[in-house]
């Protein structure tokens, strides 16, 4: 069960950083909100030394990052997809 609420997490994660990515409507204080669940959620898992977490954490460095430098769309697009494939595969 709470891993197909860590999934749904992750696919609205990757959804609202499209949106912030490619159009720039998503307030910086809610993409705040999930770089922090990711970190939370990475720091969390990565006693079992899971690859999955390492990304994660590095997923989130990049949420910060992109406040403040503009990431090409290939970069958005590829962050994007690892956290939809992750997410459908958490609800599998």
């Amino acid at each position: 069960m709470i891993i197909k609420f860590l999934g749904i997490l992750d696919i609205i994660t990757a959804i609202l950083f499209w949106l912030s990515g490619f159009f720039h409507i998503i307030p910086e204080s809610i993409m705040t909100i999930f770089a922090l669940y990711l970190l939370a959620k990475g720091i969390f898992f990565v006693i079992s030394l899971d690859i999955a977490s390492f990304i994660d954490i590095l997923i989130a460095i990049l949420i910060f990052l992109s406040f403040i430098v503009v990431f090409p769309k290939a970069i958005i697009f590829l962050i994007t997809f690892y956290l939809i494939q992750k997410g459908i595969f958490s609800l599998l």
